[in-house]
């Protein structure tokens, strides 16, 4: 039986992906790997902390006879890139959700506060629509702007003070950060890849989010943004859809 072994980087409860294996092949066996139960990337220790070496503790946890298919997401997939790479057995498929690869820029501040905004709407279950221009007007006018769209969604309780939404914010950008000063050395295995750019993607300006510079890859489109593509009850029925190609068993006429 062909296993979906995710990598997840947290950001998200990994409850979202067995609501996700709803909508595959009856009996896909689902395994997902957490990147926070590694205690160097909990404690975001960048001196302890690389691709290869998050790869080799999870390469460990996996009967290398199984036949998989491997997913990461976001930096989930830098790693699974990396461990694909490792595995005696290859897996059928790597495919990579909304990843960004080695050699993009360090994001900027307005980088960071929009995909904090798409965060908070993701776990709020709402879509949280801001105006991209707002978040160049400096920070705090910026955080004041993404408040004042989560209370209009919704998103957020009245009350919600600009306070609150710094803390979480801060707490953001320090895991974003992270994982890019841990992906910016790494290189690639170069393995063939599939990546699945969401359509707010985490950085709209790239094709092929840079995995096109050092592997063959395959470019696949998903709904919503870099959180919904996960939580979105449209687009968790769209993803599926997508990963089931490697799941469902083909008919060869002969």
């Amino acid at each position: 039986m062909t296993e979906l072994c995710v990598i997840h980087p947290g950001a998200l409860s990994p409850l979202c992906w067995p609501r996700l294996v709803r909508h595959l092949p009856a009996g896909t066996r689902l395994r997902v790997l957490e990147l926070e139960a590694i205690n160097c990337y909990w404690e975001q220790d960048f001196a302890a902390t690389t691709v290869d070496g998050l790869a080799d503790r999870l390469r460990l946890t996996l009967d290398p006879r199984q036949d998989r298919i491997l997913v990461g997401w976001g930096f989930g997939g830098v790693v699974a890139e990396s461990l694909a790479a490792r595995l005696a057995c290859p897996p059928r498929s790597v495919v990579l959700l909304d990843s960004i690869a080695p050699g993009a820029d360090r994001p900027t501040e307005a980088d960071l506060l929009r995909s904090y905004a798409m965060l908070v709407g993701a776990r709020r279950g709402r879509p949280l629509v801001i105006e991209p221009e707002r978040l160049e007007d400096g920070f705090e006018d910026a955080l004041e702007h993404v408040r004042e769209a989560a209370s209009r969604s919704g998103v957020l309780r009245d009350g919600t003070t600009v306070d609150a939404l710094r803390k979480g914010y801060h707490q953001h950008s320090r895991a974003r950060l992270f994982d890019y000063r841990v992906t910016a050395p790494h290189t690639p295995a170069g393995v063939p890849l599939t990546v699945v750019k969401a359509a707010r993607s985490i950085l709209p300006e790239s094709p092929m989010l840079g995995w096109d510079k050092t592997n063959d890859v395959e470019l696949l489109a998903s709904g919503g943004d870099h959180y919904t593509m996960l939580t979105a009850p449209d687009h968790t029925v769209q993803l599926p859809l997508l990963l089931s190609r490697w799941l469902t068993p083909s008919l060869v006429a002969v």
